[in-house]
């Protein structure tokens, strides 16, 4: 099993250090130079290191839809998490990365791989604190995915990514098959 080293930052809303009365964990990911993702803990069910090799292309599917990989005994579908938010897709990029994470959820029956490059750290906030995104802030597919965001001290965003919509925009695709 991977072992993440938890490193726990607490902000407030105003980027101040703080303890908050309530806090969720969300794991920390980077989405792109300046911004990072946030997933809640508690919606995972296990994070899993991934190698692109061992990942089955299946055909004639949206290319968000990397393929499936055995897991645990069971067809479990893999997403580029980046392509959903209009990010370059994962072959594609200039250099191409061998391996990743695999963040697995489960969603009605199924659990669902969603892959992204690396995790940077457990952090804690009240999801209730979290800012709106102004509309033109982010691209409409990043801006579709997320509940809203938070600015850390250094002044780097961290977008509170909405499971649900994540998931719901995944399985128009495995419904459609395009």
């Amino acid at each position: 099993m991977l072992q993440v080293a938890e490193t726990i930052s607490i902000f407030d809303i105003n980027g101040q250090l703080s303890q908050p009365k309530e806090g969720e964990k969300f794991l920390r990911f980077p989405i792109n130079s300046t911004t990072d993702g946030l997933l809640l803990l508690g919606e995972l069910q296990e994070v899993y290191p991934l190698k692109l090799p061992t990942i089955l292309p299946v055909p004639e599917v949206n290319q968000a839809l990397l393929g499936i990989i055995n897991w645990r005994g069971k067809a479990t579908w893999i997403v580029d998490l980046g392509s959903l938010w209009g990010a370059s897709h994962w072959c594609e990029g200039e250099t191409i990365v061998e391996s990743g994470m695999a963040l697995l959820v489960r969603w009605k029956e199924e659990t669902i791989g969603l892959l992204i490059e690396e995790i940077n750290t457990v952090e804690i906030f009240n999801s209730q604190q979290s800012l709106p995104i102004p509309e033109g802030m982010f691209s409409e597919q990043l801006s579709s995915l997320a509940q809203g965001y938070f600015v850390n001290p250094q002044g780097k965003t961290w977008v509170e990514l909405d499971i649900d919509s994540i998931m719901q925009t995944i399985d128009l695709f495995l419904i459609n098959k395009d």
